[in-house]
């Protein structure tokens, strides 16, 4: 999956470009429009999973107002845990950052992690199988 966003005054550090802790708040914003996308809805409450793990690699500048693209995709699946792999580029498709974050499945009302059910893997295979188109 794709995603477009313009790069806004305040996530714009002293140093002119855009701040490293803005990448997470990127990341977060794709994982949720991946989720619901993938969930078919609107509801917030349906991502059962907790971040676990945040990696990210810096390669390149981002200034405000620029266009930055990310792409998602679940790039591994355990027993109750999977990966987001990210690529964040910018003009001419110039790699800004890559990152991976772990997200454990999580059941809200016992406070525990929980199997990556085989009805959620299905899920997420059939949707990676069309995001990209």
């Amino acid at each position: 999956m794709k995603l477009a966003l313009e790069v806004p005054y305040g996530d714009i550090d002293a140093m002119g470009h855009l701040n490293n802790v803005a990448y997470l708040r990127y990341l977060e914003w794709a994982r949720q429009k991946y989720w619901l996308a993938m969930r078919r809805t609107t509801d917030f409450w349906s991502i059962d999973f907790v971040v676990a793990r945040a990696e990210i690699d810096y390669r390149a500048s981002a200034h405000m107002g620029d266009v930055v693209e990310i792409e998602i995709h679940v790039s591994r699946m355990g027993r109750s845990s999977f990966d987001f792999s990210y690529r964040v580029t910018g003009a001419g498709g110039a790699v800004l950052a890559e990152a991976t974050t772990t997200q454990v499945c999580y059941d809200w009302d016992t406070r525990s992690s929980k199997p990556l059910s085989d009805e959620r893997r299905r899920e997420i295979e059939a949707f990676e199988a069309t995001a990209g188109s």
